[in-house]
This record gives C-alpha cells, sequence and structure tokens, in this order.
C-alpha cells in the first residue's frame, strides 16, 4: 500500500495507513474469508447428509414419507451450497498481478444460506437418528458380558445390520450434532467469518440492482427504462 509508513512507537511491524484503506482492506479480507469458510464447510453438510441417508436405512425408514422429505431437504441444502461456492469462483475476477477474486454477491449468498439453514439441517439429521443419540448405550455397556448380548439382539439394525454399525453411526452423529464439538460447531455456523446480518450487507451491497430494475419499469411501461 502506497502511503503507508511505519507507526512512530515501540511496534514498527504496526503501519500507521490513511484512512481510506481500511475499508477496502476489509472488504477484500472478507471476500477470501467468506469463499474459503463457504468452501471447507460443505464436507461438513456432506457428512450430515451421508450420515442422515445412511441412518435412514440402518432404521429401517428410507421409504418412510416424513423421512424422504427431510433427506430431500438435506440434499438440497448441500446441493444448493456447492452450486453457489461453484459459481462465485467461475465468475471471479482477476485482479494484477493475475489473483482470482471470487464474486463477493455468490460467496455472500453462499454463506448466508449456509448460515441460516444449518440449525435446521442439523434438526433433520436428528429426527433421523432418533434418541438413542443421547440415550444410547456406553463404551462400558457395550464391553459388558452381560449386556453386549442384549445389545446385539435389541439395537440392530434393519435387513441385518450389526448393532455395532448402527451404534457407531449413532456416535458420530452424536459428536456432529449433540456434544460440545456440535455445539462448537453451530456457533461457527452463525458467527465465523462474519454473522448472518453482515453478510446480508455485504450481499445487498455487491448486488446491482439496476438491471432488474430497468427489466421491471420496461414491463411495467415506465419511461426511463
Amino acid at each position: 500500500m502506497s502511503g503507508c509508513s511505519p507507526a512512530p512507537h515501540r511496534r514498527p511491524n504496526v503501519l500507521a495507513c490513511p484512512s481510506r484503506y481500511a475499508g477496502p482492506l476489509a472488504l477484500t479480507f472478507v471476500e477470501f474469508h467468506r469463499f474459503t469458510a463457504i468452501s471447507y464447510k460443505l464436507p461438513l453438510v456432506d457428512l450430515l447428509v451421508g450420515a442422515a441417508r445412511l441412518m435412514a436405512e440402518y432404521n429401517g425408514l428410507e421409504k418412510v414419507g416424513h423421512i424422504r422429505d427431510k433427506l430431500i431437504h438435506l440434499i438440497a441444502y448441500a446441493e444448493t451450497l456447492r452450486a453457489l461456492i461453484r459459481q462465485a469462483a467461475l465468475t471471479c475476477r482477476v485482479v494484477p498481478p493475475g489473483i482470482a477474486v471470487p464474486a463477493p454477491l455468490l460467496v455472500n449468498v453462499a454463506k448466508h444460506h449456509f448460515a441460516s439453514g444449518y440449525a435446521q439441517a442439523v434438526a433433520w439429521v436428528q429426527e433421523i437418528a432418533g434418541g438413542l443419540l443421547v440415550t444410547g448405550p456406553g463404551q462400558e455397556d457395550w464391553e459388558s458380558p452381560e449386556t453386549r448380548r442384549y445389545l446385539e439382539r435389541y439395537l440392530g439394525g434393519a435387513k441385518g445390520v450389526p448393532a455395532e454399525h448402527r451404534l457407531r453411526l449413532m456416535n458420530l452423529i452424536q459428536d456432529l450434532t449433540a456434544s460440545d464439538f456440535g455445539g462448537y460447531q453451530a456457533v461457527l455456523a452463525i458467527h465465523a467469518e462474519g454473522s448472518i446480518e453482515a453478510e446480508k450487507l455485504a450481499a445487498l451491497r455487491a448486488y446491482d440492482p439496476r438491471p432488474a430494475v430497468a427489466y421491471a419499469k420496461r414491463l411495467a411501461g415506465i419511461p426511463g427504462a
């Protein structure tokens, strides 16, 4: 940045720059930071979808109407996020010296889609899994000869799925949605890389309404379109 000089105090690595750089610096950081956010969150969303689909099979409920409905919503949630990420990259702008900057509007729309829908996605997965997420047996129960045979008999899944496989999947979903880690991820979904309101503001700032307004005026027969 031209016009910057080392600050005259004990920390020479801090730059005293004109205030006009503050806004562009913050916005540039956000454009890349939120793009990395939606990129690294997609594998988590894919994991939720895969775990929910497999648990529906293990529970023998994959053809039940309300389960299928939740799976469709989860799939749409994941695939919409994937499409927005790819389109943000494909419609990037290239700035000197050849750096690709993802489309700010699509990046913020994608982050808003992820953040505003995460809690509901988790709820769908939890509904599909069932109450064993928090009432299932512990490791001591599984390793005890006195209780192991009952667990294997009564907690097995549909179509001969072993109880161990069903409980392993249940533990994975518990880690993702009903643990300290799950709560941490829920907070990150709302606040990491910018809050939902910050994403709304950035999307509104990046959106150019002029073509849509001109289109509406033209079809309404309003002069000046």
